[in-house]
């Protein structure tokens, strides 16, 4: 019991040596890596400071060329800014320079226009009472010219009685020529055949004319023209028939010939009708539109050249020749 225990003893003494020496050698190594690290960090700190210097110089000397460049870079823009104010300046100045002229070139041209529109106004209104001077001229010529024709060619008035007429009688001893002059044209109008025609005609249906009172019909056409008529019957003083309106009508217009035209050669068809009826018996009636008084002045000289007795019958626009036994006669010149 005895050797057993002191063979432990032994036994925790070895062990108690052996780590005091760990423990001691774990300190010398812990030694020689602090020695070691100072070592290195001093060896690391001789090695790098010659390179830092010189990095710390380039960078300075760079620091001094971008402060220069800087500098002089700011010295530049300080220029342009003093550029730029004295063009701005001058864009002011030239601004209000342009506004004074457009205000003057305002004015002026706002003046222009005034006195353009006043100019034309006056010119306008100049032009319009020449024109209405010489509308009003030309008219109260017309007037008058038409005025002394009217006075020329104005037959005389003659007074009938209103008793109807026989068929048979109605033709009178006077020998008449009938012309028509309308814009400047003549033409022979059929008159006297036409109303022969008519006599026939009422002669061949006087039973049926005679139990109507009044009757409306037509004769022709002769040269282009017919002959529209009202009848009326009666009984007082002796039963007949008379003819009571007619209208000569073309049956289309226009007809005739130019007037110079027709004068100018015997050959024409007017002169052809013309010269079949005797100059020293028949008058040639000539019924004139407003529209041809000169024609029929020309007209009338020529006819009493030939030896022609000329009656005029003066026409408003749009009336026919119409024949009527409450007319009246021509009157010769």
């Amino acid at each position: 019991m005895i050797r057993k225990r002191k063979t432990t003893e032994i036994e925790l003494g070895g062990q108690d040596s052996f780590l005091d020496l760990v423990s001691n050698i774990v300190g010398i190594l812990i030694i020689l890596v602090m020695v070691a690290g100072v070592r290195a960090q001093y060896s690391s700190a001789n090695v790098s400071e010659p390179q830092t210097l010189a990095n710390l110089e380039r960078q300075f000397e760079e620091m001094q060329a971008k402060e220069e460049k800087a500098i002089q870079l700011r010295g530049e823009v300080e220029d342009l800014q003093i550029q730029t104010e004295i063009i701005a300046e001058q864009i002011r100045r030239q601004s209000l320079e342009y506004a004074a002229l457009f205000d003057v070139m305002t004015s002026a041209r706002v003046a222009i226009d005034l006195a353009a529109e006043e100019k034309s106004q006056t010119f306008k209104e100049k032009i319009e009472y020449q024109r209405q001077l010489l509308e009003t001229n030309a008219r109260l010529e017309q007037i008058n010219r038409e005025k002394a024709h009217l006075q020329q060619i104005r037959p005389q008035a003659t007074v009938m009685e209103n008793i109807p007429t026989p068929m048979s009688k109605m033709v009178g001893e006077d020998k008449e020529i009938h012309v028509r002059l309308l814009g400047g044209k003549v033409v022979y109008v059929p008159l006297a055949e036409l109303v022969i025609q008519l006599r026939r005609h009422v002669n061949e249906e006087q039973h049926r004319y005679a139990r109507q009172q009044t009757s409306v019909g037509n004769v022709g056409p002769i040269d282009n023209f017919e002959l529209e008529f009202l009848l009326k019957s009666f009984q007082v003083p002796s039963p007949g028939i008379a003819l009571q309106y007619g209208e000569v009508v073309p049956k289309f217009e226009p007809i005739g010939q130019p007037l110079r035209e027709a004068l100018a050669s015997p050959q024409s068809e007017f002169l052809r009708k013309l010269f079949l009826f005797r100059r020293d018996i028949y008058t040639v009636t000539v019924w004139v539109y407003p529209d041809s008084f000169e024609e029929y002045q020309e007209l009338k000289r020529y006819l009493h050249n030939l030896g022609y007795s000329v009656a005029a019958r003066p026409m408003s626009m749009g009336d026919p020749i119409s024949v009527s036994p409450h007319g009246s006669r021509s009157s010769t010149q």
